[in-house]
């Protein structure tokens, strides 16, 4: 009986070690992810900035792939696409690609939206300013 109990204590112990381990795992994944996507971000308002500035294609098409690796790493961050605030995302990004001209004109409301997000890569008011302009930009 004593044997048992003891086998059952290490079984226990060891089960609660790899808990701990993969718990340990998860949490360091997500401050990477966290990290990737304020990376993300940042570089895509420095492109979007340097776009603004200069007019060149490079600087664009940069700030494009950047804001897509952002609504990624959002998306494994918060494990859901049918949030509003990733459909917003979305609809910026099909504009971006299939009307660039169109995005142009309303720049200034991007990279406010950006600079939101470069603070809190979650902050409503940014999301809020891709709502605004993925409206006006289906409108058009």
């Amino acid at each position: 009986m004593k044997k048992q109990t003891w086998v059952c204590c290490i079984l226990i112990v060891l089960l609660l070690m790899t808990g701990i381990g993969f718990w340990q795992h998860s949490k360091n994944e997500r401050t990477k992810l966290e990290v990737m996507c304020k990376a993300s971000v940042n570089a895509a308002l420095e492109h979007f900035e340097a776009y603004d500035a200069g007019r060149k294609e490079s600087d664009y098409l940069a700030g494009v792939a950047e804001f897509r690796s952002y609504m990624t790493t959002y998306l494994c961050l918060t494990d859901t696409a049918s949030q509003a605030e990733y459909l917003w995302c979305n609809a910026v990004y099909g504009e971006m690609l299939l009307h660039p001209e169109a995005i142009h004109e309303h720049l200034p409301t991007l990279i406010d939206a950006l600079r939101n997000f470069a603070q809190d890569y979650d902050d409503p008011n940014g999301f809020q300013g891709l709502g605004r302009l993925a409206s006006v930009l289906s409108a058009e």
